[in-house]
């Protein structure tokens, strides 16, 4: 196991995403789902727009992607070997183990709309495709 690598596709993996989902979140279709959303009781507020986004990066993205890294690192070896394939499979493991799971809970805990519930789980579905990719790229 090749810490640096890890480290590496870590790093690289979580700025990717992070551009990612900056276009994904941030663009004018998705940004009005998340306006009519604002006001919700179960939305919460940030009193800066570069507070919610350094946390998102350390918390939301970077110490994911380093467990991430690690398990890919774990399980390559019994994957088909080819770049799509482990994109591919590594990319659904993800959306098994996080974006399923989270959307489910969203779903059934919050009233968030509908909408935005699926923007969610489309959106997390591709950023661990994203995510999957610069891993099998790097590791």
């Amino acid at each position: 196991m090749d810490i640096s690598r890890i480290l590496l596709a870590a790093l690289a993996s979580s700025v990717v995403w992070f551009i990612a989902g900056s276009i994904l979140y941030m663009n004018p279709w998705v940004s009005k789902i998340y306006e009519k959303a604002r006001n919700l009781p179960g939305m919460k507020k940030w009193s800066s727009n570069g507070k919610f986004l350094i946390n998102m990066f350390f918390m939301g993205m970077l110490f994911q992607c380093l467990l991430f890294a690690l398990v890919y690192s774990l399980i390559k070896p019994v994957l088909p070997g080819t770049v799509p394939l482990n994109t591919a499979f590594f990319g659904l493991i993800m959306i098994a183990l996080k974006i399923f799971p989270r959307w489910a809970d969203m779903w059934l805990l919050t009233s968030y709309p509908d909408k935005l519930l699926i923007t969610e789980f489309i959106n997390g579905s591709i950023g661990a495709f994203i995510v999957a990719y610069i891993l099998v790229l790097v590791i």
